[in-house]
């Protein structure tokens, strides 16, 4: 663990002490001025218990405001270290090359940070539902018109049953003719909008 790191954990645990701190001064000053409002509707005189009660409210509530102060400052500190560990993080990245640098002219130049393209390539929309494959691809929807990834299921067709005759005239008649039912590449595949749900192309094998 790094300086900065122990820092801001060191940071974070006194922030979490001083709410704690500030949350247990609250209550105990709400305690405190809901006996003073008793005392003063039971019309009692002034007495020392109730000066002493409206001292301790005054040095709660001195304690509170050194609290306040005394967090944001951590605070700013806090997010000075944070930010500062994030710049190092990316210069880090610039020096390895992974973020290109781009300081443009001008009298106001701003530093940005342009992260290098991804190496795959972005996939293909097919706008020709004649060219559609067998497997769910992205095209355009022609009833909804939004640009989706089509959801795809099978069904038998007509080359599924001419191979389970052609199996059954070989002499596979003991169940093996009915393999062709088994195999998607024997049926038909529908491709199927996910938004509208409406068929898009049916793509037959025969």
């Amino acid at each position: 663990m790094t300086s900065s790191d122990s820092e801001l954990s060191r940071i974070s645990k006194e922030l979490k002490h001083l709410s704690l701190k500030r949350q247990q001064l609250l209550d105990r000053k709400k305690i405190l001025c809901i006996f003073e409002e008793l005392k003063n509707r039971a019309e009692f005189t002034q007495t020392e218990e109730t000066t002493s009660s409206k001292h301790e409210i005054d040095r709660i509530d001195q304690t509170l405001k050194q609290l306040c102060e005394k967090k944001a400052d951590l605070q700013k500190i806090h997010d000075n270290i944070v930010e500062a560990k994030e710049q190092r993080d990316i210069n880090k990245e610039v020096k390895s090359g992974s973020v290109e640098k781009v300081v443009p002219q001008g009298p106001e130049s701003s530093v940005f940070y342009i992260v290098c393209p991804p190496d795959f390539s972005a996939p293909e929309v097919i706008l020709d539902l004649e060219r559609l494959p067998s497997y769910p691809c992205k095209t355009q929807c022609p009833e909804c018109r939004q640009f989706i990834t089509t959801e795809t299921f099978t069904s038998v067709s007509s080359l599924t049953w001419l191979v389970c005759f052609m199996t059954a005239l070989m002499g596979c008649v003991a169940g093996c003719c009915l393999i062709p039912f088994c195999f998607d590449k024997f049926k038909s595949t529908t491709h199927r909008c996910p938004m509208c749900r409406s068929s898009i192309q049916t793509i037959k094998k025969l």
